[in-house]
């Protein structure tokens, strides 16, 4: 099998288009019926010396040029119609396009590494923001109150000191509350953020010609592969 065409039949290899006979339909379509095939001035079905016959819009063909409105037919009496419109998207995609298609990868996977690294930069900002802000607040009250004590009561009181050892510690202990649960709330959204966009790089980092997930795996590693493990289809960086 070439990498532009399908065959279609009862026995052909993975990747091609299998028809599955049940309860003894279909048995008149060939082992390997038919092919159809992507050329550069479009795309034509092939019968393969069926015994059934290939039929495109009722009339048997041995090679015909076909577009996807076409009913196409395989067999006789138990005759099996080919989907065609959907049998056509399974149609390896030209080189030109499946080029175009793979190089474009390497701008998905550099967007999804530069977003997921302004995503962990912001939230250890905040993080880091939310626990200093309430604290370096806290500080300041302290400060205040050191100063503002002293002016209503005698500054040789030992009240003076118990007061502002009591406030001060009420005031330390609710920045630091205060900046715990600023500092959840803040990053809480964070793994979401991530695995949102995670979601959305994996739907986009696959084969354009046959869907194959690439996971997580670096744009070099990839492109020193030079192909796509599952279809085989071969791609060139300049």
């Amino acid at each position: 099998m070439e990498k532009n065409e399908i065959v279609i039949g009862r026995e052909v290899e993975k990747g091609s288009y299998l028809v599955y006979p049940v309860d003894k339909q279909y048995l008149s379509v060939g082992r390997k019926h038919a092919r159809i095939i992507r050329k550069s001035d479009g795309i034509y079905i092939e019968d393969l010396g069926s015994a059934g016959g290939t039929f495109v819009n009722g009339t048997p063909v041995h090679k015909k040029k076909i577009h996807a409105t076409d009913t196409i037919m395989l067999g006789g009496a138990d005759y099996y119609e080919l989907d065609c419109a959907n049998v056509l998207k399974l149609l390896p995609m030209p080189d030109k396009e499946f080029q175009a298609k793979f190089l474009q990868l390497k701008k998905v996977y550099d967007d999804y590494q530069r977003e997921k690294g302004k995503i962990q930069s912001q939230s250890q900002r905040k993080t880091i923001l939310t626990r200093t802000v309430p604290m370096a607040f806290s500080t300041l009250l302290i400060g205040l109150l050191m100063i503002v004590v002293p002016f209503f009561f005698n500054k040789g009181n030992p009240m003076v000191s118990m007061i502002i050892q009591i406030f001060g510690s009420i005031i330390s202990a609710f920045g630091l509350l205060l900046g715990g649960i600023w500092a959840s709330n803040t990053t809480a959204k964070t793994p979401e953020r991530l695995n949102e966009l995670r979601e959305r790089f994996l739907i986009a980092y696959v084969c354009p010609n046959c869907g194959l997930d690439f996971g997580e795996r670096p744009w070099e590693i990839i492109k020193r592969q030079g192909k796509c493990q599952r279809c085989q289809r071969e791609f060139h960086v300049e």
